[in-house]
């Protein structure tokens, strides 16, 4: 059961660092393992407060794809997009 609680402990962690490179300005998350997917539900700041959305990954991903440049860049895409109203962290020039 340990294991199951490290390997949820990492896929957490490559989650955090996907959102972390989409520079959210401030968010809370939590990730559910489902059969083929996982479901990924982030509150973040919206202009107008807080939003809700749900996000899926295949598990495939989690599996081999931090380590796979083209998986990696697809799913900040995918996610890029959905968290679109999300207020972002100004970087500076």
């Amino acid at each position: 059961m340990s294991q199951s609680f490290t390997h949820l402990a990492e896929i957490r962690e490559v989650v955090a660092r996907l959102l972390d490179e989409l520079q959210l300005k401030d968010y809370l998350f939590d990730i559910e393992p489902k059969e083929d997917l996982w479901e990924l539900t982030v509150e973040c700041a919206i202009t107008e407060g807080w939003e809700t959305i749900k996000l899926k990954a295949k598990k495939e991903y989690f599996q081999r794809g931090a380590d796979d440049a083209l998986l990696h860049q697809l799913l900040l895409d995918e996610w890029r997009e959905a968290l679109s109203a999300c207020k972002v962290t100004k970087t500076k020039p």
